[in-house]
């Protein structure tokens, strides 16, 4: 080999080894976090802020599943023989523009000199359909780039030893993908910045009685060292309010569709006794399936400060099971209720409100005209004149997720405390007293007089 020919092959392996992340990629404490996981965890959700290196580390991944070549560093999981993958984001463009622009574009992690073939898309000019992996034993991975707006029903089908899904699909859309890899043994990774709040995506991972055989990572600016700071600071300038958390941090927020729109800050307290001359009442919201919850207001009538002080929130219970928890709570405490409980039962003639009565719990109707009253509870919180326990956790959960849909109605999903704080907040503080208190008061109520002395 004369120098000519030596300059070459030398340029040429310069050229490959700039070109493969087996010896460019050098993951940072989270993302190496990412890869350790999928040793126990057949599902993994990548939670980070933008420019941390999310969509980077679930493609260098997959690339090296592929290929069967594992850097010296790993210790991920392992394939040993050619996986079949999917890699999918949003829409078909962002597919094509981003993800596939990482897979296989000038700076691709999956090296060219191991791309044994490539099918384009039809109907979406430069779309990469499938492409073809040499793996290390001899054999081929097969890559398929797949999008979550063609449905559901297109990630049915064959099974899937890895999959790859960059920014939030739907839920429906994660069941299928999960399901093509569970015969297999395979694995599902959603890399993405959390934009919607604690969705029920997110969620799927988030509830820590369903965390078995699944790992969260967390990631934010000050985890990626190839951010400076003043990029940040220039990042965090350019972003709305209810963006930076998910952008920053990668913390789920629920942006301008939030219900009420407060920082949590403004209205949360800790605990304290609460004095004996404040007066209480309880709303609650009838359930089965979904729960049935209750939530306590005790009102500092001198300052005008009403405090959320205690919620209750079960499935699946009958009347006399959840009266007992109110009573339990303090039986002198007027309460109201979803109107709707006074409906007729079908099968016994009996309405939900006359089954209440019968184990001890006598309410009254509440208000039900929704937009004037989730107006006064805002009016409230935004005046400094309600504030809510912290260690309210499911009240606080609901809080999050509390939001209104693209046409602006408020999404009917995991809002039955804060139903019952409206109906508190609405009717039950013209009826509220200390214990011990005698007060004469009119009020709605089912089946019964419209006077009752309390």
């Amino acid at each position: 080999m004369d120098d000519r020919q030596r300059r070459r092959w030398l340029a040429r392996a310069v050229q490959e080894v700039r070109g493969d992340p087996l010896f460019w990629y050098r993951p940072h404490a989270r993302q190496r976090d990412f890869h350790a996981a999928g040793v126990a965890a057949k599902e993994r959700l990548f939670l980070a802020g933008n420019r941390v290196g999310k969509t980077l580390a679930g493609a260098c991944e997959l690339a090296f599943h592929l290929s069967g070549r594992y850097p010296a560093w790993w210790r991920g999981a392992r394939f040993g023989s050619p996986v079949r993958a999917w890699a999918a984001s949003v829409t078909r463009e962002m597919t094509r523009d981003i993800l596939q622009e990482v897979y296989l574009g000038s700076q691709g992690v999956i090296p060219q000199r191991l791309v044994l073939g490539v099918t384009m898309k039809s109907g979406l000019s430069g779309a990469v359909d499938v492409v073809q992996v040499r793996h290390v034993s001899g054999g081929k991975s097969v890559l398929a780039f797949k999008s979550f707006d063609q449905g559901r029903e297109s990630f049915q089908g064959t099974a899937r030893e890895v999959i790859h899904l960059d920014e939030e699909p739907e839920i429906g859309v994660y069941e299928e993908c999960l399901l093509r890899t569970l015969t297999v043994g395979g694995h599902v990774m959603l890399t993405m910045t959390p934009l919607n709040g604690l969705t029920e995506m997110v969620r799927h991972f988030s509830e820590s009685s369903r965390l078995e055989g699944k790992a969260v990572v967390q990631a934010g600016w000050c985890d990626a060292p190839h951010l400076e700071e003043d990029a940040v600071a220039r990042l965090r300038k350019s972003l709305r309010p209810f963006e930076v958390r998910a952008r920053e941090f990668g913390e789920p927020s629920v942006g301008r569709g939030r219900v009420y729109p407060v920082e949590e800050s403004e209205i949360a307290v800790p605990r304290f006794d609460i004095p004996k001359d404040w007066r209480w009442c309880v709303g609650v919201d009838f359930g089965w399936a979904n729960p049935t919850a209750a939530v306590w207001l005790a009102h500092d009538v001198a300052r005008d400060v009403v405090y959320v002080v205690d919620a209750y929130c079960a499935s699946e219970r009958i009347p006399a099971e959840h009266a007992a928890e109110i009573l339990r709570r303090g039986a002198w405490i007027p309460a109201v209720c979803d109107p709707a409980g006074q409906a007729v039962g079908a099968r016994d003639g009996a309405s939900l409100v006359e089954g209440y009565a019968a184990a001890g719990v006598n309410f009254s109707l509440a208000e039900n005209a929704v937009e004037g009253g989730l107006m006064q509870v805002l009016e409230r919180m935004r005046s400094g004149r309600l504030k809510v326990f912290a260690d309210l956790l499911p009240w606080w959960h609901e809080f999050r997720l509390y939001a209104r849909d693209a046409k602006g109605r408020v999404a009917k999903r995991d809002d039955h405390l804060m139903d019952a704080t409206r109906y508190a907040l609405v009717s039950g503080l013209a009826l509220a007293r200390a214990e011990g208190e005698l007060r004469k008061v009119e009020r709605p109520r089912a089946k019964l007089s419209d006077w009752r002395t309390v």
